[in-house]
């Protein structure tokens, strides 16, 4: 197939477009598909599923019963609906260590017993666990089905948590850990749902950390049992060679007599939206590089979720797999490429992956995102979808083949609160879907210019090649740094204590979230006087969040090591007339110098602060900034978000854990409030990402009667620039009334500022 070669492409990175030096509307992709044509596949074959039957017992307990009489064995599948999600605060990995201590023993049997009376009737016994459930299997012939019932419900019922048994599995996990930290491609699955996620319980290890493995006791998993591990929250799912009579008799027996409990609700927040982020984690001895790169996506029960997995399924999954036929069948730069989503119950992901030479790591970053941009732009071709269709309908009675296959689906249904009565359409369903249904929901869902990007591998080797491709605000972890626990993704190193009071005062050191500068609206902010301290003192519980929050923002060191800041923005000011549009240059040097010249109405106007002296230059004339005006410009200064961190973490200022809210939003956050004996109370709020979000703080307009107005900025689209997090987008709200939004177009650290520009003319 001829290539269409095209040339001065552009080679815009900042994720704006996510370009990555191709443009996604002129791809070199030929969309016919494909020349050389293949057989049409053959017609679905109509699929039957056995009858089944629903109840629930007195408990709540809910029975499915699916008669399936071609093999004389029967499944039964207990699922519980709590997994990792639900494990507690600083004590992940709980609800690993409770399904793997499940079949170790029971209070009535040892784990020998347990061991020794599945194999004597051939039968097999199992537990597993994910973010969302926990569940007990077994298989076994159907003359044993009374024996293996009693035993499923014993383990579930009456787990013994021996204590010699927990530390082995403590070992067991650790160990496992400690070759998982040395598996590129587990590194870079585990840093992926870190970025799609965020400190959203889906991003964090579901097998814990060493340190919160030590922490957990024997009264911790029997505690997430109690809570867990009641009837009206479990769902048994039984298929097999039985009949429905059979079925509820033998449910009824075995978990009838336990009582209904108080099963804990989900306290999952909503993870965060998409957000761009390139990590590479540093693996100096690799010769290849693991690649991931995806979005956060939808849960499992959207009713376009059929849509989006076949749309996924073109892209890289089976019966089209576009990622394969171009990283490998074109190009020869990897074995094998995919794309994959995963719905859970709250949310979902969807990842690309690959693994390629050191020296191609570039091409292939190049090539999935192109392909990322093209499946979101270009109509699928009708015969392309036809064979990824083909082959999920004709692959699917194969799912539902054995007790075992159906009992699966089954339960996944359950889980996901779908209707059983979809799994004997799914055939007719998939074949339903057009070209239009996955241009749809790839415009809808998909989003190229917010893609989280893992690389794992040789970083000096390959930055050349990233950099050649735009990439240049990325973040490079050693390997032997990493911390998923930490908002920064890197473990603190050396002698630095970052949030004990140490040394004089040295510099605030960041760039400024909030504007600046004075603002000619109607409501004039202003610091007033002396500020009161906070309510309380400094506490462990602020001090830990503080942390993770400059963590997130950056890491101390970093925001620290910041002079100047240059930016550019376009500032939209809501006047009663409407609204008036600002582009504008600030320039800052830290810790009290600042500069904004403003174009608005084709007029030209400056505003400056310089160690407390402050000047106006405008269309008038120049001039001293009047007392009011020199105020609020200290007052940016003093609450500057970064500087704030900073001062907050050496002990200069008052911080205390405020009462947990919601934002406009809905999203849950977390409220530190920070004071000092020149800063009136400022409230932060910060979400599970632990980046802020929005900061309130009152403030008095100038007059002769002057109002108090609370003040809230609203931050969002985060993105690293030079490894510092930084908000694009911020809008002021007065009273519940937005004022400003601003918007920043280019910024930059560190670049020379000269002393003049901070002098007022004569």
């Amino acid at each position: 197939m001829k290539r269409q070669v095209v040339s001065g492409v552009s080679c815009v990175l900042g994720f704006g477009i996510w370009v990555l030096g191709f443009s996604p509307t002129l791809s070199a992709q030929n969309p016919a598909w494909p020349i050389e044509r293949m057989p049409r596949p053959l017609p679905a074959k109509q699929v039957t599923f056995p009858p089944y039957d629903i109840r629930t017992l007195s408990n709540g307990m809910q029975v499915i019963t699916v008669l399936h009489h071609e093999q004389p064995a029967v499944s039964m599948r207990l699922l519980v609906r709590a997994g990792g999600a639900n494990d507690p605060d600083k004590k992940r990995g709980v609800s690993l260590l409770v399904t793997n201590l499940l079949d170790q023993g029971t209070t009535a049997r040892s784990s020998q017993q347990v061991a020794d009376q599945i194999d004597s009737i051939g039968g097999v016994l199992g537990t597993g666990s994910g973010d969302d459930f926990t569940s007990v299997s077994a298989i076994v012939m159907k003359d044993s089905f009374d024996l293996a019932m009693d035993l499923v419900a014993d383990i579930a019922r009456n787990p013994a948590f021996a204590p010699e048994e927990i530390e082995r599995q403590k070992e067991q996990i650790t160990s496992t850990q400690q070759v998982n930290a040395n598996d590129p491609d587990y590194i870079a699955s585990a840093v992926f749902d870190r970025l799609v996620y965020g400190f959203h319980p889906y991003g964090l290890p579901g097998s814990g950390t060493p340190e919160t493995l030590a922490s957990i006791t024997r009264d911790d998993l029997r505690q997430f049992h109690r809570q867990h591990f009641v009837p009206n929250n479990m769902v048994l799912a039984i298929v097999g060679d039985i009949t429905q009579k059979e079925a509820a008799a033998a449910a009824e027996r075995a978990f009838g007599s336990w009582p209904r409990g108080e099963a804990s609700a989900w306290r999952g927040a909503v993870p965060p939206e998409p957000t761009r982020r390139v990590v590479i984690v540093d693996k100096p001895d690799a010769v290849q590089t693991e690649i991931r790169v995806g979005q956060l996506a939808i849960p499992r029960k959207h009713q376009d979720y059929l849509k989006w997995d076949l749309a996924i399924k073109v892209l890289g999954g089976e019966g089209a797999n576009r990622l394969h036929r171009v990283l490998r069948s074109e190009r020869g730069l990897t074995y094998g490429a995919s794309a994959d989503t995963e719905g859970r119950k709250l949310a979902g992901d969807i990842v690309a992956e690959t693994d390629t030479r050191t020296d191609t790591t570039g091409e292939a970053l190049r090539l999935m995102v192109q392909e990322f941009a093209r499946l979101q732009q270009q109509r699928v071709p009708e015969r392309e979808l036809t064979d990824a269709k083909a082959y999920l309908a004709g692959s699917f009675p194969l799912t539902i083949e054995s007790p075992n296959d159906i009992a699966t689906q089954v339960i996944n249904y359950v889980l996901y609160e779908l209707p059983l009565e979809d799994i004997p359409t799914y055939t007719q369903r998939i074949t339903a879907i057009t070209p239009d249904d996955i241009q749809r929901v790839a415009q809808t869902y998909l989003k190229p210019d917010r893609l989280s990007v893992v690389l794992v591998g040789n970083a000096k080797a390959f930055i050349p090649q990233l950099r050649s491709l735009g990439l240049t605000d990325v973040e490079i972890i050693p390997v032997e740094q990493l911390d998923l626990m930490s908002a920064s993704l890197k473990r603190e190193t050396g002698r630095r204590v970052s949030f004990e009071p140490f040394g004089p005062f040295e510099s605030f050191g960041a760039f400024a979230t909030t504007q600046p500068a004075y603002q000619a609206t109607q409501v004039n902010p202003r610091a007033g006087g002396g500020a009161p301290t906070a309510t309380a003192p400094n506490d462990r519980a602020a001090l830990d969040l503080l942390r993770r929050v400059v963590d997130a923002r950056g890491g101390m060191m970093a925001l620290k090591a910041i002079r100047t800041v240059v930016a550019e923005t376009i500032t939209t000011f809501q006047m009663q007339q409407g609204t008036l549009p600002s582009t504008t240059r600030t320039y800052i040097v830290y810790p009290d110098k600042f500069r904004v010249d403003a174009e608005v109405n084709g007029a030209q106007t400056t505003q400056v602060f310089n160690s407390g002296a402050a000047w106006v230059k405008s269309p008038a004339g120049i001039q001293d900034a009047p007392p009011a005006m020199a105020a609020d410009f200290a007052a940016s200064v003093r609450r500057d978000i970064i500087p704030l961190l900073i001062d907050a973490a050496e002990g200069r200022l008052t911080v205390r854990r405020a009462a947990d809210q919601a934002a406009r939003d809905g999203r849950p956050v977390q409220v530190l409030e920070i004071s000092g004996a020149k800063l009136d109370r400022v409230r932060l709020f910060i979400d599970q990402q632990m980046l802020i979000v929005g900061q309130a703080y009152t403030v008095t307009t100038p007059g002769p009667q002057p109002r108090t107005l609370l003040s809230e900025e609203i931050f969002s689209d985060y993105r690293f620039v030079s490894g510092i997090r930084v908000p694009f987008e911020t809008q002021l709200m007065q009273n519940g009334q937005a004022v400003i939004k601003r918007t920043i177009t280019k910024v930059s650290f560190n670049e020379p500022v000269p002393d003049n520009l901070f002098i007022r003319p004569s």
